[in-house]
């Protein structure tokens, strides 16, 4: 099969397009629809080329063959540009094969096999000759090198049965679960973008929060929406449905900073200010907005990628809230996680912008001595951390200082030392740059 020819879940997208654009009529736009959801249904994976020399490949058939010869495969690795790369000739002419089977009713499992003489790489296994099944939602693929990284497979499983999000999305995995509200991932039909989509089940919402949940609802997407910070998850439609809430999120595919520091992860002090800075200017950015985010815990900054200098986004803003009088102490409720909580919110003594100031040295702290001592001992933990680093226990210190009072604003904390390193600062805005076309303001130029 020729790398320019579409397949026949592509054809049918492409055709329902064309279709929606010169008919006009409410029943052919049903159809349509209908055509569109078939597409994302009959789908079961995606290959996302990692190198733009290898074609996007979505999957529909039972199985496909990839390789070198364009007669024996159903995709052939044989472009012009990819005939020039050093890899080529490692590649075998027929080198793997994927193949996708419903057992025991609607349970479909994924099948990848090894054909080749210099075998594959699967999330840096060694494949050759062998059989495996893909049974994550992710994988990496490397063909005869582990270092050279074809593609990411991305599993697909149905529809999310919202129109306007099924004419756009296709349902790939499940990122997460609360107790009333899974994040599932979604790829884009036409650019193959990824998105992730948070559902709220209303009833169990409402189980939860009680009768007004709504207005709780429509306080974390209005304020989400409202924000507009390269350091902040981006939040894009939300869907209205009678049952569920559906909120079309920006994707991070490095996962959590939980993830990251959960797996006896412990960093250093140039991974954590790259990270952590950009947290910083992010809670500045709200606390100027007078909007308090009261769950600043290490699973809600999410991070863009795997590398170890990525940009960071702050996420979740399920129990934000306006401040809106000059007073610095309007809010009693508790709200947010209780080991990252401040003492004036724990305790109900009022709280504003500077509980998230506390949140904030408390995640530092269990990013630099690891989870299992932070678990253990908690703020005591700080002794662990080297005496050396007397800049960073300055930080996490007045943090973590009990008097409200006595406890710096993220303005003023932004003009200890630890964050004056100027490099650190500018491989930040370069990578932002780079990524998003955006700037990254420091809060201490304004």
């Amino acid at each position: 099969m020729s790398n320019q020819q579409l397949l026949p879940c592509e054809e049918l997208y492409f055709a329902a397009v064309y279709f929606l654009k010169i008919r006009s009529k409410k029943k052919n736009i049903l159809v349509c629809q209908m055509a569109l959801q078939s597409c994302s249904s009959s789908s079961w994976g995606y290959l996302e080329p990692l190198l733009s020399i290898y074609p996007k490949v979505l999957l529909s058939k039972p199985s496909y063959t990839f390789g070198r010869n364009p007669i024996e495969c159903d995709i052939s690795l044989d472009s012009v540009e990819l005939k020039q790369h050093e890899y080529f000739v490692h590649l075998s002419s027929k080198h793997f094969i994927l193949e996708s089977k419903i057992e025991d009713g609607n349970n479909r499992r994924i099948l990848f096999h090894d054909i080749s003489r210099n075998g594959c790489f699967v999330d840096g296994q060694l494949i050759h000759k062998t059989k495996i099944f893909l049974r994550n939602n992710e994988h990496i693929i490397s063909l005869a090198l582990n270092e050279n990284k074809v593609y990411r497979f991305v599993r697909l499983n149905g529809v999310f049965n919202v129109i306007n999000l099924d004419e756009r999305y296709m349902k790939c995995g499940l990122l997460g679960r609360g107790s009333f509200a899974e994040v599932s991932l979604a790829l884009s039909h036409i650019t193959h973008a990824r998105r992730a989509i948070k559902i709220i089940n209303k009833e169990q919402c409402e189980k939860q929060i009680g009768p007004g949940f709504s207005k709780y609802l429509y306080r974390e997407v209005s304020i989400h929406g409202s924000v507009d910070h390269p350091c902040i998850l981006r939040r894009y439609e939300v869907y209205h449905e009678r049952f569920d809430l559906f909120v079309e999120m920006e994707y991070a595919g490095g996962g959590s900073l939980y993830d990251r520091i959960n797996h006896s992860y412990i960093m250093n002090d140039d991974e954590a200010k790259f990270i952590f800075y950009q947290i910083a200017f992010a809670l500045a950015y709200l606390h100027r907005l007078k909007i308090v985010h009261r769950d600043i815990k290490p699973a809600n900054i999410l991070l863009m990628s795997n590398d170890k200098e990525t940009i960071a986004k702050l996420s979740d803003f399920g129990v934000a809230k306006y401040v809106y009088a000059s007073s610095r102490y309007l809010n009693t409720t508790i709200a947010g996680t209780q080991t990252y909580m401040a003492p004036e919110v724990q305790f109900q003594t009022g709280h504003s912008t500077n509980a998230d100031v506390w949140s904030f040295g408390m995640t530092l702290l269990n990013a630099y001595v690891g989870e299992s001592i932070f678990r253990l001992r908690a703020i005591r933990s700080i002794n662990s951390i080297s005496n050396n680093k007397r800049e960073l226990k300055d930080v996490i210190n007045k943090t973590l200082e009990k008097n409200t009072y006595a406890r710096p604003d993220m303005s003023q904390l932004l003009k200890y030392p630890w964050f004056r390193d100027l490099i650190c600062i500018q491989r930040i805005q370069q990578l932002i740059q780079k990524q998003t076309g955006k700037y990254l303001n420091d809060p201490l130029e304004r």
